[in-house]
Parts: C-alpha cells; sequence; structure tokens
C-alpha cells in the first residue's frame, strides 16, 4: 500500500524566496523544506487523505503555507484500498 499526492513548487519556492523558517540551507549549499504531513483516518470530498504543510516554530507568527496533499491509499496494483478502523485494545 502506497499514498500519491502532489507538491505545488511555485509555493516551495515562494516561500523559499521568502525566507519562511522552514526552508534550510545544508552545508552542501542545497535548499530543504522541513514538513509536516497530516494524515486523516478517511478520505475527505475530494479522496484526499492528507495534506503537507511547511513547518513552522510552535510560536511563530508566519502563516500557515500548505504546499500539498495526500490522495487515498492505492495497493500495489493501483486500486484504492478499504481503510477500516479497528478498536486499540492491544496489551501493550
Amino acid at each position: 500500500m502506497y499514498h500519491t499526492g502532489s507538491i505545488c513548487l511555485d509555493d516551495l519556492f515562494t516561500a523559499s524566496k521568502e525566507g519562511h523558517a522552514a526552508i534550510t540551507v545544508a552545508k552542501n549549499g542545497k535548499k530543504y523544506a522541513n514538513i509536516v504531513i497530516w494524515v486523516n483516518e478517511q478520505p475527505d470530498q475530494y479522496g484526499k487523505m492528507g495534506s503537507v504543510q511547511l513547518s513552522q516554530p510552535k510560536d511563530s507568527q508566519e502563516k500557515k503555507v500548505y504546499v500539498g496533499n495526500l490522495n487515498a491509499p492505492k495497493a500495489a496494483t493501483g486500486t484504492p484500498v478499504e481503510i477500516v478502523s479497528t478498536p486499540n485494545d492491544l496489551p501493550f
């Protein structure tokens, strides 16, 4: 099972140009985007299972920047997978 999705490169480039705290430069000179991935238990009305947002410090006043989304999971065959929630009654 795997998730597919998309990331908006334009939004990432804009955040990078604006100096968003989630965009860092490594010692090798490459830029990295620190992200938060939200995964829902069930797909929303558009079939999306979650979203991708640039991370930010807890005390940050920067606006939230959503840069992508996740589609419903698919089996290796590419067909959607039914998600079944089960109670968490494991003894550990």
